[in-house]
């Protein structure tokens, strides 16, 4: 059994501050954010553009201390996961990252995917940024797709000067930590700077151990759970089930290509909406392995399968590679081709998986690794 609390690790008694870019509900970085609270005796400040409080939960929402006026205006807002249209500000988030108030505090923690990193500090103020990924908007190929037509376009046209912006932001932190090989590459590419990996926290506590209620993992059932769009490549995925008629796929999750996917999808394929957590949890430790053929930057959903004894077929770039050991806690595959993922399907339904192994490879990436890692960077700056 894994049970995952991060009361080991001594927290620190300095005043804190953090300050990241949106907090939208409980994702990746919101949930990097929440495991920094315990980095801290009563916690630490938060100050970030936008908070949807009302999809937070009380222990996160709780801490934040400033957001900015303009994401609280009519039309702009979000409210309850709404969308909101508060992004539409982003050339002027900088600036706002710029001018959050840090003084009195003993250290700031950027922790960035877009903005905060510009934040400033006083003299002698330690700034440890916590970096997700340079901003993808400005310095990536492909636009988030968040963004299209007008906004898309009125990104493009600032690209230069947010680029400036970001560079001359990139040179104020201390120290850099990326939460991949693949954003410390980034991060060394675009910033020119050096930095140390410290991988994001996944809570791996008992609702993941192995209950003895009987099940087994069914290696001709595979999971996929991931938003429906397109870099997450369900329509390969999909239909490359469609070729191995006795292999079952289960794909859950919410996104503008959930219709196609579902009208398209052969009859061993299986199109579910977001399901509790329990469901979740269940079906990653019934199933054969865990379909993950998107690029994404760490990939923390990779190792919750891990954790409930289930193997992974990643793609072989991202932050996959930080995570999966090809052949030892799933399949890495060259590209999402239909035909590549079908033919790691069968690979992966003739190999015997080790669920210890596999278990003990996601305590590598468990919150009290996360906190002590934090927690030793911090300490060499000087915090106590």
């Amino acid at each position: 059994m894994i049970v995952e609390t991060g009361s080991e690790v001594p927290k620190l008694q300095a005043r804190a501050l953090i300050v990241h870019d949106w907090l939208q509900g409980l994702h990746g970085s919101e949930r990097v954010v929440l495991a920094m609270q315990d980095l801290f005796e009563g916690g630490a400040d938060i100050a970030t553009f936008m908070a949807d409080s009302d999809n937070l939960p009380e222990s996160l929402s709780s801490r934040v201390t400033r957001v900015s006026w303009l994401s609280r205006l009519p039309g702009l807002r979000q409210r309850h996961g709404s969308g909101g249209r508060w992004r539409y500000l982003l050339p002027l988030m900088p600036l706002w990252f710029k001018r959050v108030p840090t003084h009195g505090y003993d250290v700031v923690i950027s922790s960035s995917h877009a903005c905060a990193i510009a934040v400033r500090t006083d003299a002698g103020v330690p700034h440890v940024a916590y970096v997700h990924t340079p901003i993808r908007y400005v310095w990536l190929d492909e636009l988030d797709q968040r963004f299209n037509g007008f906004q898309a376009r009125a990104v493009r046209s600032l690209r230069g000067w947010m680029r400036r912006m970001d560079l001359k932001a990139s040179k104020s932190p201390d120290v850099l930590l990326a939460n991949s090989t693949t954003v410390q590459r980034r991060i060394t590419d675009i910033w020119g700077r050096e930095s140390d990996v410290v991988h994001p926290p996944v809570l791996l506590d008992s609702s993941f151990e192995d209950r003895d209620d009987g099940r087994a993992h069914d290696p001709d059932t595979f999971v996929w759970i991931h938003r429906f769009v397109s870099y997450k490549r369900p329509l390969e995925v999909m239909r490359a089930f469609a070729k191995l008629p006795d292999t079952n796929l289960i794909m859950v999750g919410v996104g503008p290509l959930a219709d196609q996917v579902a009208e398209e999808a052969s009859a061993n394929v299986s199109v579910r909406g977001w399901i509790e957590r329990e469901e979740l949890e269940d079906l990653l430790r019934s199933a054969g392995g865990f379909v993950h053929v998107g690029l994404e930057d760490f990939g923390i959903s990779m190792v919750e399968a891990l954790a409930a004894g289930t193997p992974v077929l990643a793609l072989n770039s991202g932050g996959a590679t930080d995570i999966v050991r090809h052949g030892v806690d799933g399949v890495l595959i060259p590209d999402a081709d239909p035909k590549t993922i079908t033919d790691a399907v069968n690979v992966m339904r003739s190999t015997v998986w080790d669920d210890v192994t596999l278990r003990a490879r996601a305590e590598q990436f468990s919150k009290s690794v996360f906190l002590s890692k934090m927690r030793a960077a911090l300490v060499e700056q000087g915090v106590s």
